[in-house]
């Protein structure tokens, strides 16, 4: 797999008796990324303003922390304690999760929006 980007992955976790969210932060070096932002013509402004992240399988420890809501961003951020605080740099909400564990390339493949 070609890769071309290092990510910070924030998965989101919540504690219902206290209403406190807290933020873990992974972060994955040489990993395949692309993203689409800006106006498209045929699919609006909001429809193309999206991520496809492929991170390889070796680089993922255990996959049950990719979850729809998290947070990609793209880079090596610090730590977060609300999602603002990523305001100014280039991140997505996670709205998909695949995983392809085999074949000759498996990866995780995350889309956002």
């Amino acid at each position: 797999m070609i890769t071309n980007n290092n990510i910070t992955y924030y998965h989101k976790t919540t504690d219902e008796t206290l209403k406190l969210t807290t933020w873990t932060r992974y972060k994955f070096y040489g990993v395949w990324a692309f993203s689409r932002k800006g106006a498209n013509v045929n699919q609006g402004y909001e429809n193309s303003n999206n991520v496809e992240v492929r991170i390889p399988m070796e680089l993922v420890e255990d996959t049950s922390i990719f979850t729809a809501g998290d947070i990609i961003a793209m880079g090596e951020q610090g730590t977060i304690e609300k999602q603002s605080d990523l305001n100014g740099k280039e991140f997505y909400n996670v709205t998909s999760i695949a995983i392809n564990d085999f074949g000759n390339n498996p990866h995780i493949h995350l889309g956002g929006r």
